[in-house]
């Protein structure tokens, strides 16, 4: 089933890539951003378990929720950064108003130090998916 929803994000991740290279509006364009969070580190199995709980529902439950990727510092296992990938600016703005994301935000509260939020302009997106050639890479 994560295979399935894996597969059909990163088929969207190619489409939404086609908009970029074309120039398309800004609503149009996916809207890419950046989180740097420190975790309290006394509680970061729990920070952790809350947050793929949040991510999961995010990308089964929301369409234009393209992709949401956790991952920790080497070195500092509390620094958390998440990159997300949204289909929109609205689509963005509609998840963080979305039930799952205010529990989350509502369960770590405490949990989080810090949190720096950094928007982005998409360059390229590019995702493993099976192509007809028998590829995996497609980039546009």
């Amino acid at each position: 089933m994560i295979r399935n929803a894996l597969m059909a994000a990163a088929g969207v991740m190619v489409l939404l890539s086609g908009s970029i290279a074309n120039g398309a509006s800004a609503e149009q364009q996916p809207y890419v951003r950046i989180a740097e969070l420190e975790i309290d580190a006394h509680r970061l199995g729990e920070y952790k378990a809350i947050l793929a709980v949040e991510q999961e529902a995010s990308v089964r439950e929301e369409p234009g929720v393209i992709m949401l990727h956790s991952v920790a510092l080497k070195d500092r296992p509390n620094q958390i950064r998440l990159l997300e990938v949204y289909a929109s600016r609205s689509a963005y703005e509609a998840h963080v108003k979305s039930p799952h994301f205010l529990r989350y935000k509502e369960a770590t509260a405490d949990m989080v130090l810090s949190l720096n939020l950094i928007d982005t302009d998409p360059v390229l997106l590019c995702a493993k998916v099976p192509a007809k050639d028998g590829t995996f890479a497609n980039c546009e």
